[in-house]
């Protein structure tokens, strides 16, 4: 619709130019003397509109001319460009498709040194590692850190691969050089979070809580369960050596923490194992009131000592408040046999029993059994504890699985 409107009022303005000139066409007198130049005006103006268009078409072919060589290079790097990204994208899909050679081959292997991008040397680092060729994808790697902008990237695909290649300590010392270099990155943090618990450096765990919590790195209690479960673990190490300041690593803990069921009945047990019995007591009775749980019951089922019959009569006031528990059943039953009651001993137990208890809840009654002389029954005991690890491990078997792991 433009071209044709331009084309109308191109035609109108022509006619009334030709019209003007018929009616008066005028003339242009040029003089320079010795000579004179004198035409019709409508001459000079086709002379005029010819040399311009003249000028014109000689300039365009001069600036034409003096881009040659700029538009040769970039032809040439559109070339370049596509022959990377076919590469790229072929290599890709051989990388998927398990072809690891083939794919190595089309991200680097076609290509000139200088002319090879950066995500080329990343995926061709993988396609070595599937190879086994662990140098080439250290180099590989090496390439792809020098490239500006790819330096976390690489570090992070680094990691990765020594993970994926079992190689647990250069994948530890890759992330806390990253830690260093890009401080507060999620990724990094997680990672090395998750890495320095499956090489179970717990110290490692407690120390990187805090940054997880300041930069959000993961879910807070997904956070809270990592420092805690960390906690246990010191704690329990620290019970197993008799060296160890096991007092000095409970203080360390947090104070949230310390109010967990779980890790004041680790602490307490370690306490009872000690000898520190009352110590345990003050520890467990509070918690127990604030909050009844399973393991606290258990841990309070422990006690022993000349104050077994007030810890019976603490805990059976527990009873009414927990009345189906099987793990304060069974403490009751350990606290009366300590106190010296074996009749009250075996009725805790033998209520325990009727309540169809975990297996390892059997376990304990057939030693409470055996200590009590009744060598039957405790008998009986473990094979109702045997027969429900065994149905437990049937129901628990996984399927065969369809698929096989990539190399």
């Amino acid at each position: 619709m433009k071209i044709l409107s331009g084309i109308v009022l191109l035609l109108v303005a022509t006619t009334l130019v030709t019209l003007a000139a018929l009616h008066n066409p005028g003339y242009v007198l040029i003089e320079r003397s010795p000579w004179s130049v004198e035409m019709p005006l409508t001459l000079f103006v086709l002379l005029l509109v010819a040399a311009v268009v003249l000028l014109y078409t000689l300039l365009h072919m001069t600036m034409r001319l003096l881009r040659i060589p700029r538009d040769v290079g970039r032809w040439r790097l559109d070339r370049r460009l596509r022959h990377q990204q076919k590469g790229l994208h072929v290599g890709l899909i051989k990388f998927l498709e398990g072809d690891y050679a083939s794919a190595e081959k089309d991200l680097v292997g076609d290509f000139k040194a200088e002319d090879v991008p950066g995500i080329h040397y990343l995926v061709a680092a993988c396609t070595a590692q599937g190879q086994g060729h662990r140098e080439e994808r250290d180099e590989y790697l090496t390439q792809a850190q020098r490239v500006p902008g790819l330096g976390l990237a690489a570090g992070l695909l680094q990691a990765y691969l020594h993970e994926a290649a079992r190689e647990y300590e250069r994948s530890l010392a890759t992330l806390n050089a990253l830690r260093i270099s890009h401080p507060g990155n999620r990724t990094v943090l997680r990672l090395l979070a998750q890495r320095a618990r499956g090489l179970r450096d717990w110290t490692t765990v407690t120390q990187l809580a805090p940054e997880l919590r300041r930069y959000k790195a993961m879910e807070a209690a997904a956070i809270d369960d990592l420092e805690r479960d960390a906690h246990r673990q010191l704690l329990a190490l620290a019970a197993t050596h008799a060296q160890a300041d096991t007092e000095a690593v409970w203080r360390a803990i947090p104070r949230t923490h310390r109010q967990h069921p779980t890790l004041i009945a680790l602490y307490a047990r370690t306490l009872i194992r000690r000898g520190e019995t009352d110590a345990a007591e003050r520890l467990l009775t509070p918690a127990l009131r604030h909050e009844p749980t399973d393991e606290l019951y258990s841990a309070y089922g422990d006690l022993q000592g000349d104050q077994a019959l007030h810890y019976l009569s603490q805990a059976e006031n527990w009873l009414k408040i927990s009345p189906q528990s099987n793990p304060l059943l069974l403490a009751l039953a350990k606290l009366a046999l300590a106190a010296n009651l074996p009749g009250k001993a075996r009725e805790y137990a033998e209520r325990c029993a009727r309540q169809n208890p975990p297996s390892d809840i059997y376990g304990e009654l057939a030693l409470l059994m055996e200590r009590l002389g009744d060598q039957a029954q405790a008998r009986e005991y473990c094979r109702r504890g045997l027969d429900l690890q065994k149905t437990k491990g049937e129901n628990n078997r996984s399927p065969e699985t369809l698929f096989l792991p990539l190399p």
